[in-house]
């Protein structure tokens, strides 16, 4: 997945989830709270209780917020990740595209360890991705873990590597591609978040690719093209992300932090937002209401 005397806060505000918000809860106006004033479960954390102080800050939707060490720890392993996965691809790639030989065969010999390390980064990088609706983000792990399975089926059922066994084999495919496909959503999630055409690219790339090598409607020179392609995007893509600030990896940290309370803690802090922030709450009200 993540009080204090903030430093000034940072001039670009958060911008509120346009997706719909983790397990929503109602906001309730004045006096419609199914906590009562003396309820042990109204204690809620200070108003300001996730700005690190010293930090900048940045107004959430549920509260304000300072990047933290873990937090940066979490955005900087997944951009590893997806490095990793970045690299792995272009082993795989080189010999389909340049032939067994390339680098003096190097690239043959790695290709399937270098298959499952960018499985395993991949798998990382789908549990460390910042999403605001969690069953989009579980449906993405499942996927993964349904190819990776199919693809430890496809390496021990095989003498060849998976990549090679699913180049000469197209059904094989069906096998493999659920890792492909939770691949296919990060690149959307990163294309729809930050506007990256590298990302919406990989989205219609990756899948033309491996359906059109499932149906044998695209020629052998038009595979090698769309697979020379995705590793040109794929590269672009996870170099990129390195460009990033981590609070823009991360988003509205408020929607998580609210996310993981329990119902009392939110109504609880549904309750000091509502005597302590008058106008956070008004706005969390009246988008409610929409």
């Amino acid at each position: 997945g993540r009080t204090r005397a903030p430093r000034e806060a940072a001039s670009r505000r958060v911008a509120a989830p346009r997706a719909p918000r983790p397990r929503r809860v109602s906001v309730r106006a004045s006096g419609e709270n199914r906590v009562s004033p003396a309820s042990p479960n109204r204690t809620a954390p200070p108003i300001d209780a996730f700005v690190v102080p010293g930090e900048p800050f940045y107004p959430g939707m549920y509260a304000d917020w300072s990047v933290t060490e873990a937090d940066t720890i979490e955005v900087w392993s997944y951009r590893v990740c997806l490095s990793t996965v970045a690299l792995a691809t272009l082993a795989c790639a080189s010999p389909l595209l340049l032939g067994a030989d390339a680098f003096g065969g190097l690239a043959a010999k790695i290709q399937e360890p270098a298959y499952f390390a960018g499985a395993a980064g991949l798998g990382a990088a789908v549990h460390l991705i910042h999403m605001y609706v969690d069953p989009i983000k579980k449906f993405m792990q499942a996927l993964w873990l349904v190819g990776f399975i199919g693809s430890v089926g496809v390496a021990l059922c095989s003498n060849e590597s998976v990549p090679l066994y699913a180049a000469h084999h197209p059904v094989s495919v069906w096998a493999v591609g659920p890792l492909f496909a939770a691949f296919t959503g990060v690149a959307f999630k990163e294309g729809m978040c930050y506007g990256k055409p590298e990302c919406a690219a990989l989205f219609f790339v990756v899948p033309l690719a491996l359906v059109g090598h499932l149906t044998g409607t695209i020629h052998e020179g038009g595979e090698k093209a769309l697979v020379t392609l995705w590793c040109i995007l794929i590269v672009v893509f996870a170099s990129r992300k390195y460009t990033q600030q981590v609070k823009d990896d991360i988003g509205d940290k408020s929607v998580f932090i609210f996310a993981d309370m329990s119902d009392a803690e939110r109504d609880a802090w549904l309750l000091r937002t509502r005597d302590e922030d008058p106008q956070r709450y008004a706005r969390l009200l009246s988008q409610q209401q929409r």
